[in-house]
């Protein structure tokens, strides 16, 4: 039985627990309990989630983060990462989990759907064009650089962008319908790559 670890923010809890049960007949999927936010949690957690729960070396490791980047926090107005630090920080992260594995999938962000309510005083000071363009922007840099390094890419953004009813009434998280698609899609992508390898 092959070891699956499934990292990343609140898209990744939604779906998880389905694609454990996908993959069941091929892998042991397990995740960490909390949720990996920013990139830059995930960076600070993923060597004490790896230690604490005794995953030592993995077959597969399948990740997400990006949603948390984009809020404004701060009243400039500016994301709370901009995309030279996402691509940074994706380079770090990634050269941390190699270490665990060289089987590695990134899921790109996904989008804003059509409920997503802009609130100038809020974390969703922009408007949704403005806010899944520079997640387009975000997926594409990361993209590019891990394609370079043999990492494969699961595109939950292009899923949810032609299924925007997938996404629920907050604009972000997904519907039941989008957990079952999302966690069809990476069950899949999973499952190849472990085929494969």
């Amino acid at each position: 039985m092959k070891k699956v670890v499934l990292m990343g923010d609140s898209i990744r809890l939604s779906y998880q627990e389905r694609v454990r049960e996908l993959l069941a007949d091929v892998a042991d999927v397990v995740w960490p309990k909390q949720n990996g936010a920013y990139t830059m949690d995930t960076i600070w957690a993923v060597r004490d989630w790896f230690r604490d729960n005794g995953w030592g070396p993995v077959d597969l490791i399948h990740w997400n983060n990006g949603i948390w980047e984009h809020h404004r926090t701060l009243d400039d107005g500016e994301p709370l990462t901009t995309p030279e630090e996402y691509l940074y920080l994706n380079r770090r992260l990634h050269r941390q989990l190699k270490t665990y594995t060289d089987n590695l999938i990134w899921a790109t962000t996904t989008p804003a759907g059509l409920c997503y309510k802009y609130n100038k005083d809020g974390r969703d000071a922009v408007s949704r064009d403005e806010w899944n363009r520079e997640n387009e922007l975000y997926n594409a840099l990361v993209s590019s650089y891990l394609i370079q390094q043999g990492v494969e890419i699961d595109d939950l953004w292009a899923l949810m962008n032609e299924h925007l009813d997938y996404i629920c009434e907050d604009g972000f998280h997904l519907n039941p319908a989008g957990v079952e698609a999302a966690a069809n899609q990476v069950a899949a992508c999973i499952r190849a790559k472990l085929l494969r390898n």
